[in-house]
């Protein structure tokens, strides 16, 4: 019997060995930072999320009396402002240079912090790639984690010169410090995962190979 459960186990090393290697491969890539941008009820939210290396980055000023606006070159998550409406600028980014198409829009958001709060950090974009500004808090320290979300009341994705469904993608580094800051509007929903459909084709198989085995 020993010689016999050798292959069960190469089976399910194999078959758990599949699924992993479909879990891997239906896996999306994950933006460093990442806005999204979904309406919720009548109001539009962006979250915000991630950590940025800013080693590849080049400082391009602070500000202290910045303040969070939405625009078809700006986005931002986090509170209206800072207390001290203090943030520093990054230059070195490379990509779109808008995203919205109604150059005219120009929100402010709601002022309640239970509805934006965090840390206020994004892009403001360019037609001049020199000009592309990662925007992140004054004391923000490189590689440390963001989190942030601001809620623009009685606002839809139309007023806003949004699309849903698209993606909008900035790149600064090369190489092992490449980094990205990804923008997604009303991302779509993604279907469920391989890994489920592998881990049943795994246990179907070990099913029948045991069955075998106890036959013999």
């Amino acid at each position: 019997m020993a010689s016999q459960r050798a292959p069960l186990a190469l089976l399910l090393g194999g078959s758990l060995a599949g699924g992993s290697l479909l879990f891997l491969a239906a896996a999306p890539a994950q933006a460093l930072v990442t806005l999204i941008v979904k309406p919720v009820g009548t109001d539009l939210v962006v979250t915000g999320s991630g950590s940025a290396q800013t080693s590849s980055l080049t400082p391009a000023g602070t500000d202290s009396a910045y303040s969070n606006v939405l625009s078809d070159v700006q986005i931002y998550a986090g509170p209206p402002a800072f207390s001290d409406g203090s943030v520093s600028r990054w230059s070195g980014l490379t990509g779109p240079a808008a995203f919205g198409w109604d150059p005219a829009v120009f929100e402010y958001p709601d002022s309640n912090p239970a509805l934006s709060f965090g840390d206020l950090f994004g892009i403001v974009t360019s037609s001049n790639s020199a000009d592309i500004r990662l925007v992140l808090p004054s004391s923000y320290i490189s590689g440390a984690s963001l989190s942030g979300r601001t809620t623009y009341t009685n606002l839809t994705l139309a007023q806003a010169g949004l699309t849903a469904g698209t993606t909008y993608t900035w790149t600064w580094g090369s190489g092992t410090t490449a980094e990205t800051i990804q923008l997604q509007i009303d991302p779509t929903p993604v279907p469920a995962p391989l890994p489920i459909a592998g881990a049943a084709a795994a246990f179907h198989s070990v099913q029948r190979l045991r069955r075998r085995v106890r036959s013999t």
